[in-house]
């Protein structure tokens, strides 16, 4: 049986303000980051994320997270990143 080599991200973009957030899945998350940074109608801040091996668990979470409240959604950024800092750093 073969190792499971795939990596799968689910993540939130957000911008200056709170208001303005990008939540997405990728596979490549380094290509994610390098379309957004392109992208000039984009929030431009990796500000969370989470990291799975199997695609259908990440879409589904990032199903859950879309269907969250925005108050929800913050309080989930908070938890890892309570200043908002950019973390693309960190990949």
């Amino acid at each position: 049986m073969q190792a499971n080599n795939n990596h799968y991200f689910v993540y939130i973009f957000g911008g200056e303000t709170e208001t303005n957030l990008q939540i997405g899945m990728a596979g490549n998350i380094q290509q994610q980051l390098q379309q957004t940074q392109q992208n000039t109608d984009l929030p431009k801040k990796l500000v969370y994320y989470e990291h799975y091996d199997r695609e259908a668990m990440a879409l589904a979470r990032e199903k859950q997270i879309k269907e969250s409240s925005h108050t929800d959604n913050k309080r989930l950024i908070e938890s890892m990143n309570p200043n908002w800092l950019d973390l693309s750093d960190l990949l």
